[in-house]
């Protein structure tokens, strides 16, 4: 097992009040193989629930276990190898980068987990390739290229650590479709070639409904489903969670009530332009 949250809850403390984040999160997630979507409205406890899965944040009460280590740890136990075990990408990641060359950001950490200059370099070098990253950019400043490429460094100075599991808060924010598309092709094949558990923060139910196999939802800082996007999006209290149907699925739904046409759930456009084909030619 990668991941473990026995009965978890955090509350962020204020001056008068505290406020709970999360709360008694029980979930399993195993270390290959899966890709997991978790998705909620603004403010149900997505970002706190994965802070808690590297040691950024440590439970108010309950315990998370992760790769066998026990969250909160003993006193004096380090935990700092928890973040190369499981690499978490944040929200603009490029915000983060402040070394003077792409390669060097890259490398920085690697070299900050107490690898030599020589074997950070190639991590580097490894990473800046899937995501890629040309060799003839290493030296460039990384302040000095497009902001696609900008995330893409950022996200191979996670990729260098070579975490066993990569969590994502909104990788796809503000990039236009094609980067969008890239992107999240990359993180496919991360999943599909390695076998490495993908754990994704979004608000775009396209890409849910496109990527991933399993979804968690959160509410108001509770989990209140955790299944396949299958039964998600034909569960009888989907309402209640307050999403959006993915496009695929509006389009079916719509063609179903104005014009006839069987509804079939397709979660992708690839799938859906192949049913409507299929339909036509009968």
């Amino acid at each position: 097992m990668g991941i473990q949250f026995k009965d978890v809850s955090f509350a962020y403390k204020g001056l008068k009040v505290n406020y709970d984040a999360i709360r008694h999160i029980n979930l399993k997630i195993k270390d290959k193989g899966e890709f997991i979507a978790i998705v909620g409205q603004t403010g149900s406890g997505k970002s706190t629930l994965v802070q808690h899965m590297n040691a950024l944040l440590l439970p108010s009460s309950g315990n998370v276990v992760v790769f066998g280590q026990n969250l909160p740890p003993k006193k004096k136990e380090k935990i700092n190898y928890l973040r190369q075990k499981v690499g978490l990408v944040f929200q603009f990641p490029e915000y983060q980068l402040f070394e003077e060359t792409i390669l060097k950001d890259i490398m920085f950490g690697p070299k900050n987990f107490k690898s030599t200059e020589d074997e950070a370099r190639v991590m580097a070098k490894k990473a800046a390739s899937i995501v890629g990253i040309d060799e003839s950019l290493y030296e460039q400043s990384p302040f000095r290229i497009s902001g696609g490429q900008m995330r893409r460094v950022a996200i191979a100075g996670i990729l260098a650590m070579e975490p066993e599991i990569l969590v994502l808060d909104e990788p796809t924010r503000g990039l236009d479709p094609r980067g969008r598309n890239d992107l999240m092709a990359i993180f496919r094949e991360l999943h599909e070639k390695e076998n490495k558990t993908i754990i994704l923060i979004s608000h775009d139910m396209d890409l849910v409904s496109e990527y991933a196999k399993r979804v968690i939802v959160l509410k108001d800082g509770n989990l209140v489903f955790d299944g396949t996007k299958e039964t998600l999006f034909e569960h009888k209290d989907f309402d209640s969670f307050h999403l959006d149907f993915p496009t695929p699925l509006k389009i079916l739904k719509h063609l179903e009530k104005e014009i006839g046409i069987p509804y079939q759930p397709k979660y992708d456009f690839n799938s859906l332009l192949s049913y409507l084909k299929e339909v036509a030619h009968e």
